[in-house]
């Protein structure tokens, strides 16, 4: 079968179902083709050995790649961040839909609403059935960033995501609550299947070199590792609120680590300088090989999205990552994120945005033992590769790609 692979994000940037999708589907004999744009999130500037024109064929790891021109960006601004996803709808669809193969069906990943433009067109003019693999939804997404608060826009972006869940063949989604937000929307329950989006990222048991590891991990320190987009749905002045209560309580123990950047770090590296806060420290992001050292590094492992109703059906790509290291968990999340964890029993949850919740969880395992924290991230790691793994997941979204190409 010829798929073909509409994603705005893809490798070297980190987004889901990217390259090690592409590559499980051709090692299942399918013949892939990727049109993407060119490479920015989460700088908001094109990537270093990559130079913008009006198209680049590229092959990665044996996958064929056509790149689009973008507008690059990743700051605050909605306007700013519509104008970065509505030119990967508009390039892909008149520029690089001159390029691509004609395929039997179309993958979507929708991260933004634009990212459809292109499939629908394919559909429109060629007759190509497209699969919507929904992530994140809309307009609940940019509503709950902040980014857009305009009603008449929002009941706009309301009208446009029902337009394409219509002309999807089929949609998958995330997470129970996306479905449930979907079905509550119009969409008939027989056009949806849950798929569990797989962590890509490259685990081992690489370990830091010394000077990282004696900069940041202290040996007789409790290290709380928090790695990924230091954004503002991340909501972690909540994190450096507790560091500041158990500074101020005199616990010594507890060092909380930030690896990664985005929209709030000069913020967040601002408050811990004005709170004087001698409990945390803040580590340039990496390149994506070399998380696992420090995933490896730590002894806890932390998520956290700000208290809303729409993070309550969100399952974070973080969380599989964590999971799949075999590392426990602090997770401020509620709803279906907190399902998975309390069902794996791999860590501890609490309240989001509340600072004293978090700080009471962490005094309560700092009381566990070695083996008790050994055998939280072993259930982590068992439950990932039962429930959450690429091969299963795949299998998934072949069979529906087989179902609407006959279609």
């Amino acid at each position: 079968m010829k798929i073909l692979l509409v994603k705005q994000l893809f490798n070297p940037e980190p987004t889901a179902k990217s390259l090690d999708f592409a590559k499980e589907l051709q090692r299942r004999g399918h013949e892939v083709e990727v049109l993407t744009g060119f490479p920015s999130y989460p700088l908001g500037r094109i990537y270093d050995g990559y130079k913008q024109q009006l198209y680049k064929r590229e092959v990665m790891d044996g996958v064929s790649l056509i790149r689009v021109p973008i507008y690059p960006d990743h700051s605050a601004s909605g306007f700013k961040r519509f104008l970065h996803y509505f030119s990967y709808g508009i390039s892909a669809s008149f520029i690089g839909l001159w390029l691509v193969k004609k395929p039997d069906v179309c993958f979507v990943y929708q991260g933004a609403i634009p990212a459809a433009i292109p499939a629908i067109i394919l559909k429109k003019l060629r007759g190509i059935p497209f699969l919507y693999d929904i992530n994140d939804l809309w307009p609940e997404t940019v509503a709950t960033s902040g980014m857009l608060k305009n009603k008449w826009a929002l009941k706009l972006i309301n009208a446009w995501c029902h337009f394409n869940y219509r002309n999807a063949a089929f949609i998958t989604v995330a997470t129970p609550g996306f479905k449930k937000n979907l079905l509550a929307k119009g969409v008939p329950s027989e056009k949806m299947e849950i798929v569990s989006n797989w962590s890509r990222d490259v685990i081992s048991e690489a370990v830091l070199d010394k000077t990282s590891s004696d900069s940041y991990f202290k040996e007789n320190k409790i290290n709380i590792l928090y790695a990924g987009n230091l954004g503002i749905v991340q909501s972690l002045t909540t994190i450096l609120t507790t560091a500041k209560i158990l500074q101020e309580e005199g616990n010594t123990r507890i060092q909380f680590i930030f690896l990664g950047g985005g929209a709030d770090e000069e913020r967040l590296k601002q408050a811990a300088i004005d709170w004087n806060l001698h409990n945390v420290s803040f580590i340039p992001r990496v390149v994506s090989s070399e998380v696992t050292k420090y995933l490896n590094a730590a002894d806890f492992l932390l998520v956290h999205l700000k208290k809303d109703d729409l993070f309550k059906i969100t399952i974070p790509s973080k969380i599989l990552a964590y999971l799949k290291s075999g590392k426990p968990i602090l997770m401020g999340l509620e709803g279906d994120s907190k399902a998975i964890l309390d069902e794996a029993r791999a860590g501890y949850t609490f309240e989001p945005d509340n600072p004293e919740a978090l700080k009471r969880v962490v005094q309560e395992m700092s009381a566990l033992s070695k083996e008790e924290i050994a055998n939280m991230g072993i259930n982590g790691k068992r439950y990932y590769t039962d429930n959450l793994s690429l091969i299963s997941s795949v299998d998934k979204l072949e069979k529906n790609f087989i179902k609407i190409k006959k279609k």
